[in-house]
């Protein structure tokens, strides 16, 4: 994997970002912990930095994960329906779009939506008999999913019968949810349990994606060595040699200086990329009045049609037909826009991309002077739901 920048008359901006990491000692601090590097406070700082350690830990689970899915298959299992939200399924849903599905191996259907025509939609394509429900959920109390497993569940105990029905679910979760509880109580055929101090949108290199990955006959092992090798870059002290920090210093500094509409172009086989980048960047950065703002799946235009509030990322992978994009993000970095452009050898480099990008928005949030673990605004919407719904059980109106 290699890395062109072409910044423009932004270099030294982001150059005098570099350097004021660097004297903060930042890179090590991320590692050690450090929670003042973003905040006074280590509350969601010091327990949400498991995603650190995910590409060294979960390679000790790479070989049970394959077992798992070569069992799901065996068992005659021809689709794989994925009941989640958010940080549950955009990680899954990219890999469907970049990988599919091996031959021999499940077709992986991502339902995050409630919306009746799409959950109808997805009941029509399945037989409910060959098919492995993904029950995923950190908490195991969000709502989307439970009500989703409630229905799938009749569907499934109409096909197969009440007995057998437990052994077509599989939970995805923290230890000790509502959700593992359920999963034990109604007989899953299985529960694979993340990790407590990793954040939704952090856990796709955790059991969250590699577990949809595996089923679909994704190389979870060699996935994971890419993140190994990435995580193992992203050491290094010195920001501009790091090839994470150097991205989110880039991304942090060029916001600050008003440029600050993050804009991904991905090769095709790979969209579904930007897609994930768009809720971990706005997720994690977009609070306190500040933040920066991700743009995915825009269609290229010519450098007049943008203002001068843009830093463009361009994710190439080697061997899909780049000609367009090449051609459109050379006549921006003549035209003086700020560009960077990360190459992929092939589509394993994703885990390492994830990883890095993880890492620089970890760098950002530090540039920025916010949280980038917190979820203050999801947080108070889940609280305000489960306001409204109490009240509609205790009284029978909604206020």
């Amino acid at each position: 994997m290699t890395t062109q920048d072409r910044l423009g008359s932004c270099l030294p901006i982001v150059d005098g970002e570099l350097a004021k990491l660097r004297d903060l000692e930042a890179i090590r601090r991320i590692w050690r912990g450090d929670h003042i590097l973003w905040k006074p406070s280590p509350d969601e700082i010091t327990n949400r930095l498991g995603w650190l350690a995910l590409p060294e830990d979960m390679g000790s689970h790479a070989q049970d994960l394959a077992s798992f899915a070569d069992e799901v298959a065996r068992d005659g299992y021809t689709q794989v329906v994925l009941l989640g939200m958010g940080g549950s399924s955009l990680g899954p849903e990219m890999l469907r779009q970049a990988f599919g599905s091996a031959p021999g191996r499940p077709e992986l259907i991502v339902l995050d939506s409630t919306v009746p025509a799409w959950v109808r939609n997805v009941a029509a394509r399945i037989d409910p008999s060959s098919t492995l429900f993904l029950v995923s959920s950190k908490s195991g109390t969000t709502i989307e999913p439970n009500v989703l497993y409630s229905y799938f569940r009749d569907l499934v105990e109409q096909a197969v019968g009440r007995d057998g029905a437990g052994g077509s679910f599989v939970a995805v979760t923290d230890p000790g949810t509502a959700l593992g509880e359920l999963a034990s109580r109604d007989e899953f055929r299985r529960v694979f349990h993340g990790n407590l101090e990793v954040g939704g949108r952090y856990s796709i290199l955790s059991s969250f994606g590699l577990v949809p990955a595996a089923l679909i006959g994704i190389d979870v092992e060699k996935m994971l060595d890419r993140a190994v090798a990435m995580r193992d870059a992203c050491m290094a002290a010195d920001p501009g040699q790091n090839p994470g920090a150097a991205l989110g210093a880039a991304m942090g500094r060029l916001a600050l200086e008003g440029k600050d509409k993050l804009t991904v172009f991905t090769s095709a086989s790979i969209a579904g990329f930007g897609l994930w980048v768009e809720q971990l960047v706005a997720e994690s950065l977009g609070k306190e009045g500040r933040g920066i703002v991700p743009v995915a799946g825009e269609a290229s235009l010519g450098p007049e049609a943008y203002l001068g509030d843009r830093f463009f990322v361009h994710l190439r992978l080697e061997g899909d037909d780049n000609s367009r994009t090449d051609a459109a993000v050379e006549r921006l970095a003549r035209a003086g826009h700020p560009v960077v452009t990360l190459d992929m050898n092939d589509l394993h480099d994703l885990a390492a991309e994830a990883f890095r990008w993880e890492f620089a928005v970890a760098v950002a949030g530090a540039v920025l002077q916010v949280n980038p673990f917190d979820q203050p605004d999801v947080q108070a919407a889940k609280d305000m739901t489960n306001s409204v719904l109490a009240e509609f059980a205790s009284s029978g109106n909604l206020p």
